[in-house]
């Protein structure tokens, strides 16, 4: 079999045509305009194969010869000299394969792998972390988004040692709770900080009929704080965070980070789960405490009636719809 192609002569980029053949000898035949040449193949620096990148063989004298088909010179040589990764890289099953198994792998590394890790980091990791990432969400939000409260002071301290008697008769919580009271202007609501800070907006204690309504929802708020859903919350999207820059070297501090992620989540939410799962934790706690849930769905009624139709249906929003959660309260 003779293979055509083009030589380089040593130190040079001038290209000649030339071709070779595997003489009975063993040895392979340089033909060029310069005449014959022979060299046992020991003698030979032959690339291996690789995809589509041409073999390349350097002859003692520094003669480089390039085929026109490198498959025509590989079976000349013989398969044995085919790397392991050129023929991976040639076998579209493999190849296939290969790629669906990177996808499950990172499937199940992001369903998975990813909450047990952010578990066991949450577990392990100083309480001067969340304490301090509280600190400064509070501080950020204080800044930009809420204003000092404009409840009497008597109607605070009423509703805060409440708060105090109530946190005292639950089960033991990660972080000592305390109440925050704030005004915003985004309807009735409470936020639930990594440093067990519960914040209460004013148009939340308004909205309340009765001191067990309103204490449904700082239930509900420190369910979040018992479940540490904000440190995990950080930690994932943290970790995600961590990933981008190891892959494109851009890099913040770890609690600025936190901060910045802090506030988009307990201004925008908690997932679905993380809600359901407050839930199922506030109304333990009111039947303990109360002997009933009732309070707790009368005090959704009453959210549901202000969200009007701005809430987005339950198959859009990250959280479970107002009436899913009065619905499963009921049963």
């Amino acid at each position: 079999m003779i293979v055509r192609g083009i030589c380089h002569p040593p130190r040079s980029s001038e290209k000649r045509d030339a071709s070779v053949q595997l003489l009975p000898s063993g040895q392979l035949q340089l033909v060029t305009e310069l005449g014959l040449q022979e060299w046992s193949l020991a003698e030979l620096e032959i690339s291996k194969p690789l995809g589509n990148l041409p073999i390349k063989v350097v002859f003692p004298d520094g003669m480089q010869f390039i085929a026109d088909d490198s498959r025509s010179l590989e079976r000349m040589l013989g398969a044995g000299r085919s790397s392991r990764l050129h023929r991976v890289e040639r076998n579209i099953p493999m190849i296939a394969a290969s790629l669906a198994a990177m996808l499950v792998v990172f499937a199940l590394m992001f369903t998975h792998g990813m909450p047990w890790l952010t578990g066991a980091l949450v577990r392990v990791m100083p309480v001067q972390v969340p304490q301090l990432v509280g600190e400064h969400v509070l501080a950020t939000l204080d800044e930009h988004m809420l204003e000092p409260s404009t409840l009497t002071l008597s109607r605070q301290t009423a509703i805060s040692e409440r708060f105090t008697r109530m946190s005292a008769n639950l089960p033991p919580l990660p972080v000592q709770p305390k109440l925050v009271f704030r005004r915003w202007g985004n309807g009735p609501n409470a936020m639930a900080l990594s440093d067990g800070s519960v914040i209460v907006f004013d148009d939340l204690v308004e909205l309340a009929e009765t001191s067990e309504q309103l204490d449904s929802i700082l239930l509900h708020e420190l369910g979040h704080i018992q479940h540490q859903h904000v440190m995990k919350s950080l930690v994932r999207s943290t970790l995600l965070s961590a990933a981008v820059a190891v892959v494109t070297g851009e890099s913040t501090g770890l609690i600025d980070t936190f901060s910045g992620i802090g506030v988009f989540l307990v201004t925008q939410g908690y997932s679905r789960t993380a809600e359901e799962e407050a839930d199922e934790y506030a109304a333990e706690q009111m039947v303990r405490l109360y002997g009933s849930v009732v309070p707790m769905r009368q005090m959704f009624e009453l959210l549901n009636k202000t969200a009007g139709s701005g809430e987005l249906p339950e198959w859009l929003s990250t959280h479970p719809e107002l009436e899913s959660r009065i619905e499963g309260l009921s049963q």
